[in-house]
């Protein structure tokens, strides 16, 4: 029995270490919300003290000033006439951005929170 549960440990850690790994970036068919998106954070940086309170903009301080930051496309949801946009952003370490996205096409929740 002790055998059996020696082996069975090191692949119930090599699967787990395997499921949490960061997911993928999927293709962007919408590449204007990525833009507004990125245009959103980016201000975010500039002006933390802009954003909403608890959105996380204080991580954004490692950003270049100006700078648009890249954002990686991990997962589109849609809800009804909503949609919810996970992106991948790097700001002196991995970030996630959430956008909610809705039906007058606009931000109405962004995100930020790290990975």
């Amino acid at each position: 029995m002790h055998r059996l549960f020696s082996l069975l440990l090191p692949v119930a850690l090599a699967s787990g270490c395997a499921m949490a790994q960061a997911p993928k970036p999927i293709e962007d068919v919408e590449p204007e919300v990525t833009q507004q998106v990125a245009a959103a954070v980016a201000n975010m940086a500039v002006d933390p003290a802009a954003a909403p309170a608890g959105d996380g903009a204080s991580l954004l301080r490692a950003c270049p000033a100006q700078a648009t930051p890249a954002l990686e496309l991990l997962q589109r949801t849609v809800d009804g006439e909503e949609r919810t946009y996970l992106y991948r952003t790097r700001c002196g370490k991995a970030l996630l951005v959430s956008a909610t996205y809705g039906k007058n096409r606009a931000i109405k929740r962004l995100v930020v929170k790290a990975e």
